[in-house]
């Protein structure tokens, strides 16, 4: 018996999308990964649109940032030492008490399978790296405020 096809339930790369020189988003980031060189791209990508970030660098240090600061979005990595960005997810969602925190999936690895994993932890949507301007401005976009 073939197993049914993996539902996709966040969705694959968003659309290219032409960047406003007037749009800048309004919020808080949390990004969380462990690689130096991609910290610096994400918080160059990050300012470019008016955003203010702060490095996690460990799944562990994710979740005390999350559950402590104000964050309006997480973008969290999914291989991290100390703790995964599945259950440094897990974590974060069973400690949030009802209050809503998008987190982003941020992955070398696409592959459905690993998308149905980023929901399954409470991720709420997916960006593959290397993660493009437009696709990260085009994700932050639903979940953050618009201001020209």
């Amino acid at each position: 018996m073939e197993n049914p096809p993996i539902a996709d339930p966040i969705p694959a790369r968003a659309p290219t999308v032409s960047v406003g020189p007037f749009e800048v988003l309004t919020g808080r980031i949390l990004v969380v990964d462990d690689d130096v060189l991609n910290q610096h791209l994400l918080l160059r990508m990050l300012e470019k649109h008016g955003l203010m970030a702060t490095i996690a660098d460990n799944g562990q240090s994710a979740v005390d940032s999350a559950l402590t600061g104000s964050f309006d979005v997480v973008l969290m990595d999914c291989q991290l030492p100390v703790m995964d960005g599945l259950e440094a997810t897990r974590v974060i969602r069973s400690r949030l008490d009802g209050r809503r925190l998008p987190i982003v999936a941020l992955t070398a690895s696409s592959e459905a399978e690993d998308r149905v994993a980023c929901a399954a932890a409470g991720m709420d949507d997916f960006l593959a790296k290397p993660v493009r301007r437009a696709e990260l401005y085009a994700c932050l976009k639903k979940w953050l405020t618009v201001s020209r």
